[in-house]
């Protein structure tokens, strides 16, 4: 898990970012939107609609923190990012999100 100044804690910071650039991933949903912080933020939020157990949505948590935790050192200093896990995530391992969410961040032009 991130520590508390990478994450965007507040429920207005994660609608502020969520009116940003939307992305779409075979296992996740991102909302982008550049800010003005010193650091890169990320918010990862986890529905109970499709995920009906909280064992299920702490795994989607998880693997989800994994694979920005490794790319968080590539990330822009001004970048903010929500993160939605969808259903088929619980159904691969940590280096298949990982690799899904590095294609994307390239392919968007977000990471090198």
């Amino acid at each position: 898990m991130l520590p508390k100044p990478q994450r965007l804690n507040l429920k207005t910071d994660f609608k502020w970012v969520a009116a940003g650039k939307k992305l779409e991933t075979k296992y996740l949903k991102l909302f982008i939107k550049p800010g003005d912080n010193q650091i890169p933020r990320i918010g990862i939020a986890v529905s109970s609609k499709i995920f009906n157990k909280a064992t299920a949505r702490n795994k989607a948590k998880r693997l989800t923190s994994a694979a920005f935790e490794a790319l968080y050192s590539k990330l822009p200093k001004t970048i903010n990012i929500v993160a939605l896990p969808k259903s088929s995530i619980n159904k691969v391992k940590s280096p298949d999100v990982l690799l899904d969410l590095e294609k994307i961040l390239k392919d968007e032009k977000i990471i090198n």
